[in-house]
Parts: C-alpha cells; sequence; structure tokens
C-alpha cells in the first residue's frame, strides 16, 4: 500500500460513509461533520451508534439508498463492505470516488502537525482511550478516534483541533501501512488475522513498512517485552523509548499491587522512580496499556506527574472487561478478547478478584478459531467454567469443518470438565438453571455475545436483589 497522500478529500463537500454504524465509521463521521462537510450514510441495520450519529445531526438510513449516494461528491467505505454493495455499485457507476476508510483518516493525520496511531495485536483500543482521555483532561483539545467508545464520554470520538491528532490504527487489512505519522506506538505483535497475513513474517514484513514511514525524526513508542517487535523496532532505526517490565526498559513497573477493580505501580523512568500510579482498570496488560501511554506522553513534553494524575480517572473502554453490574454475589463482566493472549489476560485478571470465574465464549471468525482453537482451549482452561456457543462469522463463509466443538474436544483432553456448548440464544436460560450461580460471568468475544451480556445483566437485575 502507498502511503495516503494530503487531503484525499479534495473540493468533495458531500460525504456519504457505506456501514456508518461501523465503530471506526461512526467516529469518522462524527470527525467529518465537525470539520464542516455535510455527512451521511447508511448500515445495515439500526443502532446505538446510528441513533447517537442521528443526534449530532448526521442523516442514517438503512438499506440500500442509491438516491442519496448520487447526491454525494465521494463515497468511503469499510473493510467490511464488500466490493458489489449496491451503494458501491451505484457510485461506481455514476463516477463517485470511492475511498476506503482507512486512506480519509491516513490523509487527516499525516497531514497534521502532530499525529498520533497507536496500532498492535492486542490493546490498542485501551490505550488509545487512555491517552486520548489524558490529553483531553490536561485541557490540550486533541481530535481523537477510538475503536471503541471510552467509558467516562460514552463515545468514540472527541471534536478537538485540527492541529493534534490521536487515533486506533488498524493493522487487519494491512492499512496500517497508509500512515506516516510522528508518533507510533505499538503494544505488541503477534500472529492474528490469518485472513490477510501468510504467517508471521507476513505480519512482520508488514511493520517494518509501517515503520519505514514515521516521519523524520519522529518516534516508536514499543513494548520491549516483545523481543519480535524489538528487533523490528531497533532495525527501522527511528528514535524509540521502550516500555514494559523490567528495569531494561526505558519506562516500567515496579512495586505491584493489584486489586480487584484496578492496581498500583512505582513508574520508573530508566530505572529512577517518577511516581506512584494509581488505575482504575484491572490487569496486568492494563498496567502495560498505561505504560504505553505515560511513555508516549512523556516523550511528547507533558508534565508527568499531570499524566499520572489524570490516568487514575480513566474508567476503560466499552467491552474491556466492562461491568454490567454486581446482582446477589453474580458480577457480570462484558469483554472484547478475540486471540488466544487477550483471552488469557482477560480471565487472569478476573481471577486476581479471588472469585469462581465462568467464561461464555463466542469464537470469531473461522480462519481465526481453525488456527487458534488448541490456543484457545489452553486460554479458557484458566476460568473454572466455560460455555462455549457457536463461532461468529464476520462475514466469512462457513468451511463446514470448523466449529467450536474443536475448542470443547481439546479442553477435555486437558481435564477440563466443565464446559459445554449452548446455543447463542439459550445461553440465559441455561444460566438461570445452574445451582448457586455465584462469582464472575464473563462474556466474551467480538462477535454479537454483548448482547447476551447485557441480556443477562438485565433478566439478574429484573430477579434478583441488587
Amino acid at each position: 500500500m502507498r502511503i495516503a497522500q494530503e487531503n484525499l478529500i479534495g473540493n468533495a463537500r458531500r460525504i456519504y460513509l457505506v456501514g456508518i454504524g461501523g465503530v471506526g465509521m461512526s467516529a469518522l463521521a462524527r470527525v467529518l461533520k465537525h470539520q464542516g462537510y455535510e455527512v451521511s450514510g447508511s448500515d445495515a441495520k439500526e443502532s446505538p451508534a446510528t441513533c447517537r450519529l442521528r443526534e449530532h445531526g448526521i442523516p442514517v438510513w438503512t438499506g440500500d439508498q442509491g438516491t442519496a449516494v448520487a447526491q454525494s461528491d465521494l463515497v468511503i467505505y469499510s473493510s467490511a463492505i464488500p466490493a458489489h454493495h449496491p451503494e458501491m455499485t451505484t457510485a461506481r457507476g455514476l463516477g463517485i470516488p470511492i475511498l476506503h476508510r482507512a486512506q480519509i483518516l491516513a490523509s487527516l493525520l499525516n497531514s497534521a502537525a502532530t499525529s498520533v496511531g497507536i496500532a498492535g495485536t492486542h490493546g490498542k483500543t485501551t490505550t488509545t482511550s487512555m491517552t486520548s482521555f489524558v490529553l483531553s483532561e490536561m485541557n490540550l483539545n486533541p481530535t481523537c478516534l477510538v475503536g471503541g467508545d471510552v467509558l467516562n464520554w460514552g463515545t468514540n470520538a472527541i471534536l478537538g483541533r485540527p492541529d493534534l491528532w490521536v487515533a486506533e490504527i488498524d493493522e487487519s487489512d494491512r492499512s496500517h501501512e497508509l500512515y506516516a505519522l510522528n508518533y507510533a506506538v505499538i503494544t505488541n505483535l503477534e500472529q492474528d488475522h490469518i485472513d490477510h497475513y501468510r504467517d508471521l513474517e507476513d505480519l512482520t514484513a508488514s511493520f517494518r513498512r509501517f515503520l519505514s514511514h514515521v516521519r523524520h525524526p519522529g518516534l516508536v513508542v514499543y513494548n520491549a517485552e516483545d523481543a519480535l517487535l524489538q528487533s523490528i523496532v531497533l532495525e527501522c532505526g527511528k528514535p524509540a523509548v521502550s516500555f514494559g517490565f523490567t528495569p531494561e526498559c526505558d519506562f516500567s513497573a515496579d512495586a505491584i499491587s493489584t486489586n480487584p477493580f484496578g492496581s498500583e505501580f512505582d513508574l520508573l523512568e530508566c530505572g529512577f522512580f517518577v511516581g506512584r500510579v494509581r488505575l482504575n482498570v484491572p490487569g496486568r496488560h492494563n498496567i502495560a496499556n498505561a505504560l504505553a501511554t505515560l511513555a508516549l506522553l512523556s516523550q511528547m513534553g507533558h508534565d508527568l506527574e499531570a499524566v499520572c494524575a489524570a490516568i487514575g480517572r480513566f474508567r476503560g473502554a466499552k467491552r474491556r472487561l466492562e461491568s454490567k453490574g454486581e446482582f446477589h454475589e453474580v458480577m457480570v463482566i462484558d469483554d472484547y478478547a478475540h486471540h488466544p493472549t487477550e483471552v488469557r489476560a482477560s480471565i487472569r485478571a478476573l481471577r486476581s478478584m479471588g472469585r469462581k470465574v465462568t467464561v461464555v465464549f463466542q469464537p470469531h471468525r473461522y480462519t481465526r478459531t481453525a488456527y487458534f482453537f488448541k490456543d484457545f482451549a489452553q486460554a479458557l482452561a484458566e476460568a473454572d467454567q466455560v460455555i462455549l456457543t457457536e463461532i461468529y462469522s464476520a462475514g466469512e463463509t462457513d468451511p463446514g469443518n470448523v466449529t467450536v466443538q474443536l475448542i470443547q474436544e481439546v479442553l477435555f483432553a486437558l481435564g477440563h470438565r466443565e464446559t459445554c456448548v449452548i446455543p447463542k440464544d439459550k445461553i440465559v436460560a441455561y444460566l438461570q438453571t445452574l445451582q448457586g450461580l455465584r462469582g464472575v460471568v464473563a462474556f466474551v468475544g467480538a462477535g454479537n455475545i454483548g448482547e447476551v451480556a447485557d441480556e443477562f445483566a438485565c433478566r439478574l437485575k429484573s430477579v434478583l436483589p441488587a
């Protein structure tokens, strides 16, 4: 992919987004409207995101809207939209320019005076949320686009000044190669997105290209606990600072203490004590996310004392170990984890609460399940009880030989007998049949399992005293 040129929007004034309800598309729609463009779009179905867009004065339709497309100067689509989508066909037939969401976002960041992009296999949404939140709390008025709602704000976009941008950068379709950033944060690097990368070397080569585009002199903030990532960062020759849990890292954590809803640690810079940091998000992985944020903002010249104070007020990102409430000794958690490493990190964070952990897991994509089913089983085995449900296809074609039972069979082989497979629409009813259900019930996956978490929480609230 070539780096996105500056000002790809050109002279367009009326912009139409196909799939506007997607998390990345809805954020971009709001930013474009904030910049003065006439923005509208469509989505396959109604959702909270489409309702919020209308509240912000952005017309949204469901289904094919050929007339609305015909009145636009530019059409933007996401990776979830197929080339044969009727509105895409209409735009091509009329000669209306069509661009990918990442091309537009990259052109906006690449032309900004200061741009921050946060990438990586795991943790990028939370790290982007933390960074955006802290900058906003310090009254720096950034423009921010996050791959999930920030709980403090209830939204995934902050409409700020045009010269300071923070955005989550997606590597799932190689579109991260479009960006030329001032500050690039990489949380980690691990095999994923099997449908776009042949193997880990293919993914690594793609990130080498991403790093080669960082603007001169630029800065790369990276996780030094990841040996592969460290090697390609050092190879790229860009100025870099590292974070991690060992004193050899430029920014590290020491004297860590955890509690059910967060943690505390000493922040060290080059081995020297800087201050005590308190987080209101649980898990060791969130300490790593915080270290990335602290390292970045320190190198951007911000006062670390103020940064540490602000980060303690961060409540997390939606569907990232998000509590849906506790009802009579049952805490309901909704979590987006969809890679074995993420699933394991989430379960370990929940286990630190010292309570029984029941995980309801919905695998995401047939390709990912086929590649990682053994790793998923090993991660899920750390839960006390596992309920599996059918694979969320995310638009992939069912190959016929990849089912959730692949994970179940490995769990059985590992000796984990508290495992069953339940259809998604039967999960709430099944949970209600369990005698003495206590502890944490976590609904995990990147598909629509969050809907079941909401349903279960509502059902508990209606029948049990809070």
